[in-house]
């Protein structure tokens, strides 16, 4: 009895890393790449950043669905397109492939961003870029998955020779010469889309450049929200107010802080008066751009009565010696009552 043409056990061990997808390899690796570069501080604040995450957000995730959904080798130009099973067996062809990895990755988008709207999750850049980049590499193992369980003739592959000669062949292949041009025209239109989506990342945008100052509790269940500031204290008593702080200035900020406890009167026409005021705290943070800090504040009132005002001021920078509302770059507050000594 023979042996001959049996599988070698080197044969069994090495045949899945020779078989492994390349294009599926080299989309990991460069995802994985991309990743790690932009969550560096100094490239997300340069062009390069853009470079990057342009085709991290507009083609890997779609390639890693369409590779999923199509394992199959495109059919040749004298298939049977009326036959059902050449297209289950044999895919889309790789200029289609192409084509739908930009499609399906702008029609995941919205998904993405249902994602970020969850309470937990914050649009920041290394929230974004986990998202995208989680998803596209599981996605991907699924289509590595799915891709060996197609047959070694009809499986998709690629290769620069290959590569080269489908899309020669989707250009120029074609009966006419307006059918060559159409294909040019629709290859710069991708092109130029894909530019104008990069120019609208790059160039900056008027009005859109600003810092955000919040209040906010802790729940019961640990949720923060703007709401229930404490309204009243007891002489000696502390209670916790959560201050955050998000940079949209499109660059680094050192913000400063000043927490003021004012004692405000109310006019008879209806306007107010600050009467009293004190500082209570003054902290001081930097904040990448795009990012978000938050820290615990224990409120101590240093005076006591009925229409006090906890006011928080924003500064980009060093304050002014005498910081108000007026001066400040931001500013939130809320009102409460401090009683004296055997009243609440």
């Amino acid at each position: 009895m023979s042996h001959g043409t049996n599988e070698s056990w080197w044969s069994k061990l090495t045949r899945p890393v020779l078989e492994f997808p390349l294009d599926l390899a080299g989309l990991g690796i460069a995802v994985g790449l991309a990743a790690f570069a932009l969550l560096q501080p100094v490239v997300r604040e340069t062009p390069l950043a853009v470079v990057l995450g342009l085709p991290l957000a507009l083609f890997a995730p779609g390639y890693a669905v369409v590779s999923l959904l199509f394992p199959g080798e495109g059919p040749p130009r004298t298939s049977d397109w009326s036959r059902p099973d050449h297209i289950r067996r044999e895919g889309i062809s790789c200029t289609e492939r192409m084509a739908l990895s930009f499609g399906v990755s702008l029609s995941l988008l919205p998904l993405f961003g249902l994602t970020f709207s969850h309470p937990d999750l914050s649009f920041e850049p290394i929230t974004v870029i986990t998202v995208v980049v989680g998803f596209t590499l599981v996605i991907g193992l699924f289509a590595v998955i799915r891709r060996f369980k197609v047959p070694a003739d009809d499986r998709f592959s690629v290769s620069i020779r290959g590569g080269f000669s489908r899309l020669s062949g989707a250009l120029f292949d074609t009966e006419t010469g307006f059918d060559v041009v159409l294909n040019i025209l629709l290859a710069l239109s991708v092109v130029v889309a894909i530019s104008a989506v990069g120019y609208a990342f790059a160039a900056p945008q008027d009005g859109e450049e600003f810092s955000q100052l919040s209040l906010l509790t802790k729940t019961d269940d640990g949720e923060f929200a703007a709401e229930n500031y404490p309204e009243s204290f007891t002489p000696g008593e502390t209670k916790p107010v959560y201050v955050s702080v998000t940079n949209r200035e499109g660059e680094r900020v050192e913000y400063t802080v000043v927490v003021l406890l004012q004692r405000v009167e109310q006019r008879p026409d209806g306007s107010a008066r600050i009467v009293e005021q004190r500082q209570q705290e003054r902290f001081e943070h930097r904040v990448p751009a795009g990012g978000s800090w938050r820290t615990r504040h224990e409120i101590a009132p240093t005076m006591a009565g009925e229409n006090l005002r906890v006011t928080y001021l924003l500064y980009k920078g060093d304050p002014p010696a005498d910081p108000s509302i007026d001066t400040a770059d931001e500013h939130a507050y809320f009102w409460t009552t401090v009683g004296t000594n055997g009243s609440a």
